[in-house]
Formats: C-alpha cells, sequence, structure tokens
C-alpha cells in the first residue's frame, strides 16, 4: 500500500512538471570559483518599464526575486551589493499551427463503435483534418546576475512561456523567478 502510495506521488510529480509551460535557459556562465556573494541589489534594464507592461507584475516579479534570494541566505542591501539581479521581460506575439481532427459525429465513442465488433472506420483510408494557425504571446523572463566589483555579467537566465491572459502572466512570473533562481543555485560557488 506505501509503495503503491509513493509510486503515486512520484507519478503526479512528474506529470506536474511536464505540464509547466515554463522552460529555463542558462544563457552565460563565468561564475569564479572562490568569489563569495552575501548581499543583493534588484534592478530594471530599463527603468521605468514595468513586467509585461503592467505595473502589478513588476512589482509581483521583484517581490519573488527578494523573497527566494532571501530563502536562499542573501541579504539584500542597494548600496553596497556584492551581486546585482537586473532584470527585463519581453513579450511577443507569436504562431503556432495546430492540428485538429474533424468531428465524425462518433462522439462518445470516438473511432470504435460499440453496436460492431470491429473498428468503424477500419480500412479508410482518409482521416480528415484540419490545421489552423493559432496565435498567442509569448513571454520571457531574463535575469543577468552582475558582479560589480569586476563590472560583469557572471550569469544570465532566462525563462519563456507562453501568456495569454492576466492569470498566467501572473503564474508564470512566479514560476519563472523560482525556476531562475534555482538554476542561479545550482551554478554559485560553493562557499556562496
Amino acid at each position: 500500500m506505501k509503495l503503491r502510495f509513493g509510486i503515486n506521488i512520484i507519478l503526479l510529480g512528474v506529470l506536474l512538471a511536464a505540464c509547466n509551460p515554463v522552460k529555463v535557459y542558462l544563457e552565460k556562465n563565468e561564475v569564479k570559483a572562490g568569489k563569495s556573494y552575501k548581499t543583493f541589489a534588484i534592478i530594471n534594464q530599463y527603468e521605468g518599464k514595468d513586467a509585461w507592461n503592467s505595473p502589478t507584475l513588476d512589482r509581483n516579479l521583484v517581490d519573488d526575486l527578494v523573497q527566494g534570494m532571501e530563502e536562499r541566505g542573501f541579504v539584500q542591501d542597494s548600496e553596497h551589493p556584492d551581486l546585482i539581479l537586473r532584470y527585463n521581460t519581453l513579450l511577443s506575439d507569436r504562431e503556432k499551427e495546430v492540428s485538429r481532427s474533424a468531428y465524425d459525429g462518433l462522439y462518445p465513442y470516438g473511432l470504435y463503435s460499440p453496436m460492431y465488433r470491429f473498428p468503424y472506420r477500419m480500412g479508410y483510408p482518409y482521416w480528415p483534418s484540419q490545421t489552423e494557425i493559432e496565435k498567442y504571446n509569448l513571454g520571457e523572463v531574463l535575469i543577468d546576475f552582475i558582479d560589480p566589483r569586476a563590472d560583469k555579467i557572471i550569469l544570465r537566465i532566462s525563462a519563456v512561456g507562453e501568456v495569454n491572459n492576466i492569470k498566467q502572466k501572473s503564474k508564470n512570473i512566479g514560476v519563472s523567478v523560482d525556476k531562475i533562481l534555482y538554476e542561479f543555485s545550482k551554478h554559485l560557488p560553493a562557499d556562496g
């Protein structure tokens, strides 16, 4: 019983991870061994430009970054930071090709008829389908981790996901920050 429960929990975790629409990319990694980072500051790459053109989402992004860094043992210090987190967000219109099967009137039985022993359309060579172009918004959160003493970017991590409404944007901001900071913590020096 415990084994079955454990397997179900693992499968649920895998399913939830597979359904997550945000993908993270490590674009630059120049972290030097032996460096120690304890304090941080957060700045917007384009002052006055809100995250995905929303002041609320911008505030959520900054709050999530502060909370995530503090959970990892960093202290916010805007005067003399060891590390500067510079963020930028992009929102772009995209299109994707979607293929849909045409309705064949057999709902809810699909391709099989319950009245026959064999599939309803066995041997039928043409399955009609339609291809449509669907528009969507692609949202990207990009964070540069800058060492101010060396005056260079040591890590650049971005998170990309489909965002089509305000609820999805709000959710993806939080997920993006979590995934970016998780990737960041994997690349920190051992004493950092």
